[in-house]
């Protein structure tokens, strides 16, 4: 067997399921059945959420260890799952492994396409507030802000500007524009609704949910800083609100 080729495959997965919000123990799980196909006597991966440490270790080879740090982190559970399914076929002999490393290798081409993103943000929006009572217009409001929201986390992104301000700024402009909104056409309905609506998509959600499952699978370390990052997030939606709000 290739071992260089199986622990680049291996890196490669775990790589992309931490950038795209795999929690710690999946990952981790993921990459040591993949490197215990190799069947040699030392195969162990230590996986945090800023990185990872993988090696493959044996007195009839040269040890192989690979460091990766991770510091772009988004939520594509799409991408999961196609990792998830790659990692399987491959470790029951449905997939060779030069297949495997292949199709893992053309997932990391992809390129991430922002105009889905811009456009399923302004539904999702206006989703939520019809889900909260809101009526049509409440919907064609938040819709608008959705679409802000998107386009200011998509600039700084582009920009990378650090996440936090990011969001903040993200928070601001579209409590900013359903406050400037509502003060032209008071008829709209209700303030609270739109901005509750319009700040979803930036509700740390799956990061808090990551925290809480990576903690019972015993990754403290990984279920504290996740936890953080969520309350981190949460915070600037706050005081993003606050201050769109407070300005307009």
């Amino acid at each position: 067997m290739n071992y260089k080729l199986l622990l680049d495959t291996a890196v490669t997965a775990g790589e992309l399921m931490l950038e795209n919000g795999a929690e710690t123990y999946r990952v981790e799980d993921t990459m040591h059945r993949m490197l215990s196909l190799s069947r040699l006597q030392t195969a162990e991966v230590f996986v945090t959420m800023t990185g990872f440490v993988a090696t493959l270790d044996d007195p009839s080879i040269h040890s192989l260890t690979v460091v990766r740090r991770i510091t772009d982190r988004g939520t594509n559970l799409d991408m999961i799952d196609r990792l998830n399914t790659i990692s399987r076929r491959l470790c029951t002999g449905e997939l060779e492994l030069e297949e495997a490393f292949r199709q893992v290798r053309e997932l990391k081409r992809r390129p991430w396409r922002p105009q889905a993103f811009l456009i399923s943000t302004p539904v999702v929006t206006a989703a939520f507030a019809l889900t909260y009572g809101g009526t049509l217009p409440e919907a064609f409001v938040s819709a608008l802000t959705g679409l802000v929201t998107a386009v200011c986390l998509y600039a700084c992104r582009r920009l990378r500007i650090q996440a936090f301000f990011g969001t903040l700024l993200s928070a601001a402009a579209a409590s900013m524009l359903a406050a400037g909104l509502f003060r032209m056409f008071p008829g709209f309905g209700s303030l609270d609704a739109v901005v509750i609506a319009s700040i979803m998509p930036l509700v740390p959600g799956v990061a808090i949910t990551n925290a809480v499952f990576d903690t019972l699978h015993g990754d403290y370390l990984s279920g504290t800083a996740r936890m953080l990052e969520a309350f981190v997030t949460a915070a600037a939606v706050a005081m993003g609100i606050g201050i769109g709000l407070g300005v307009s």
